[in-house]
């Protein structure tokens, strides 16, 4: 039988669906979620279907999210949506005081089950105030569960783990990947959400990403060839993040390259790497490398953004110059540099053995003999 190619969009709406079959106490709130393409699609047509558990609200994000958290006290689970993570500033108060904190507040036994469904990050010609991608400041609250679905598959089953977990759970959706489709079951599943994932096995370079970051840096590895021991890890929780993994993977390359799409400063890059120069029982062979973007707002006009966010050709040159590799020339296409991506994604398995074709000079083994690759946009100007 043929797999089922869904939209990353799709999977999400098939999650709260069949969760709103199994469970009368689920329900959705949010501006919007009531229209026929509501939610940029992730709840069509369920209004129709339950009728009094899509609930549409005025513009008043601290009002309906306060709303929902006191729901949630009672023994309900609503999934409140926030288009933007801009709007869902508006209700600080009701995510990160009262939910995040109520359960520790009052000794355990209080459960929250509640989730925060909040879109961010990148959007052609949205400019400063639509675009901001804020995952470190929600993985910094004591109290939250805060995941990244990077694919379709993940999309789902990580929804229907966060509405049938007991504690308030944040789903950072980044508007990038909504077109994106992969093979998706149509049964209900869950996904763990405590456990990053290694996607690709390899022995020379940890590369650790996470939600749109995670397709550039898929692509980057075809660039350079999947037989070049790249180690690619999605850490689809960032509260808690799963460092375990991570310290395995870098104990076993001795190299680490972390992606982010978003500023480079307090981001989760940032964390992984602080938390790995200091792990006792790691050897690097290289400084770490750190993609970002830049620490300025990301900007509207197009020539201003081909530069801005880290892509497939800075992930691979990154990977590359750390075993003193000539760098890729390549010019990306405007399409692919500013309009959404919108393939099928596939993960082709790593060779077992793997070929290692990146040999690395003895000289370039020690850590200050290594050459810097690019970190963030401020500093280096790539080739389009």
């Amino acid at each position: 039988m043929p797999e089922r190619i869904i939209k990353y969009t799709e999977a999400l709406k098939e999650a709260t669906d069949q969760a709103m079959e199994k469970d009368q106490s689920v329900f959705v709130i949010g501006l919007g979620v009531s229209y026929p393409n509501g939610a940029d699609g992730t709840t069509a047509g369920l209004k129709v279907k339950y009728p009094d558990r899509i609930l549409d609200v005025p513009v008043s994000e601290n009002a309906f999210t306060g709303m929902a958290v006191g729901a949630a006290i009672n023994g309900l689970r609503p999934i409140v949506h926030h288009g933007r993570v801009e709007f869902a500033m508006l209700a600080y108060d009701p995510i990160f005081t009262q939910a995040a904190k109520w359960n520790y507040m009052f000794g355990g036994g209080n459960p929250v089950p509640i989730v925060f469904r909040i879109a961010l990050g990148r959007q052609w010609g949205n400019g400063p105030q639509h675009t901001q991608a804020l995952h470190a400041l929600f993985g910094s609250v004591p109290g939250l569960k805060v995941v990244i679905p990077s694919t379709p598959y993940l999309a789902k089953g990580l929804l229907a783990s966060a509405i049938a977990d007991n504690n308030p759970v944040v789903m950072l959706e980044p508007r990038w990947l909504y077109g994106t489709k992969q093979a998706v079951p149509e049964e209900s599943y869950t996904v763990p959400l405590d456990e990053a994932r290694v996607v690709v096995t390899g022995d020379m370079v940890t590369v650790v990403t996470y939600g749109d970051g995670l397709v550039a840096t898929l692509q980057a590895r075809e660039l350079i060839g999947t037989h070049a021991g790249v180690e690619i890890i999605d850490l689809v929780s960032i509260n808690p993040i799963d460092y375990e993994t991570v310290f395995a993977s870098v104990k076993k390359t001795g190299r680490l390259i972390t992606v982010d799409t978003t500023h480079r400063a307090f981001s989760v890059g940032a964390e992984i790497i602080a938390r790995v120069a200091q792990h006792h029982n790691i050897t690097l062979k290289a400084r770490p490398v750190s993609l970002s973007c830049p620490d300025v707002p990301c900007p509207t006009s197009t020539a201003l953004t081909e530069t801005y966010y880290p892509t497939k050709i800075d992930i691979a040159n990154a990977i590359l110059r750390l075993f003193g590799k000539t760098p890729l020339a390549t010019k990306l296409s405007f399409e692919e540099l500013h309009l959404s991506p919108n393939h099928t994604i596939t993960i082709e398995p790593s060779p077992i053995p793997s070929t290692v074709l990146m040999t690395v000079p003895p000289e370039k083994e020690h850590p200050r003999q290594i050459e810097d690759a690019p970190t963030d946009k401020t500093t280096t100007q790539r080739p389009r």
